[in-house]
């Protein structure tokens, strides 16, 4: 490799310093590349003289984008929607989800960011696909966060969870409801199951979610 000339005083020949560093993605994905730094012994300038680095940097991380991306959609297979069915509501062109799959088209640090809130957040495909009305968005967004904490709530010795928000013009009060039907008296079950019931189904529930 030819000598490279200090861009700085235009005198000084290039020492050329290498060095590894880790480049790391929130799905986990790590890769170590190798850089390097100039030092120019004639007027002391150091570091990444000529950018090299940051190209190599840029690249490195398209290529971790395009595994994360395709990790999500690996896992994204296996739900209820299919491909065409998110692309239509997204806006994406056909086939796009299919590429970044196979890693045939790198996805960008826009598409890679949208694909990790669809991951980590399904119901937003269903916002989407109502044209992110506000009204319908906050339904989908609650009736999301019902079922996650239910399902968190949920320990071994309940047997039903359910949850919802009772509304008057005044004031709204958001309620769970455990279940412990196998270890509670019948009478207690009966009152707490006809209460759960009263609140969920007499209209004064607007959001609700049962396992």
């Amino acid at each position: 490799m030819s000598k490279r000339m200090c861009p700085v005083c235009g005198i000084g020949v290039l020492e050329r310093i290498p060095s590894t560093i880790t480049l790391s993605d929130p799905s986990g994905i790590e890769k170590t590349i190798e850089v390097f730094e100039y030092k120019c012994p004639s007027c002391g300038a150091e570091g990444d003289l000529f950018g090299d680095n940051e190209q190599t940097v840029q690249k490195k991380y398209a290529e971790i984008r395009a595994e994360a991306v395709s990790s999500m959609l690996e896992q994204f297979s296996g739900s209820k929607t299919s491909f065409s069915a998110a692309e239509r509501v997204l806006g994406l062109p056909q086939r796009t989800l299919s590429k970044w799959k196979n890693k045939s088209v790198a996805p960008s640090a826009g598409a890679t960011a949208l694909m990790r809130y669809i991951h980590l957040f399904p119901w937003l495909l269903e916002v989407a696909d109502n044209k992110f009305e506000k009204r319908g968005a906050m339904r989908i967004h609650i009736a999301a966060a019902m079922r996650d904490l239910c399902d968190m709530t949920k320990a071994t010795d309940v047997k039903s969870v359910s949850a919802g928000i009772v509304e008057n013009p005044n004031n709204a009060i958001f309620f769970v409801s455990m279940d412990k039907s196998s270890t509670l008296p019948v009478q207690a079950q009966r009152t707490a199951t006809t209460l759960g019931k009263l609140m969920v189904n007499q209209g004064a529930c607007e959001y609700t979610y049962e396992t």
